[in-house]
């Protein structure tokens, strides 16, 4: 029979030498802008990539200023779309 190692007594969860683990330990950063997330933004929120990729974007580079772009172009084109189908329909 093998043995096992006796963790002890962990003591009083409220003790600030204990460390409790806490199930956000295990989930990987949050990729939001602080702004994002007091508005309650999460990974599981709707347009939740296109806002983590925005928010990854530096505007030091050349190419992230193109992605930025091209996706504002695609938002707006969308919107007035909709919006034009909304009038005319």
């Amino acid at each position: 029979m093998q043995g096992y190692d006796d963790p002890g007594d962990p003591g009083d969860p409220r003790d600030p030498a204990v460390e409790l683990i806490e199930p956000e330990d295990f989930l990987p950063p949050n990729p939001f802008p602080l702004d994002a997330q007091r508005m309650g933004i999460d990974r599981w929120s709707d347009n939740a990539g296109m806002i983590a990729v925005a928010s990854s974007l530096d505007p030091a580079k050349r190419w992230h200023k193109v992605v930025a772009w091209l996706m504002l172009v695609g938002v707006v084109s969308w919107t007035l779309l909709t919006a034009w189908a909304q009038i005319t329909g």
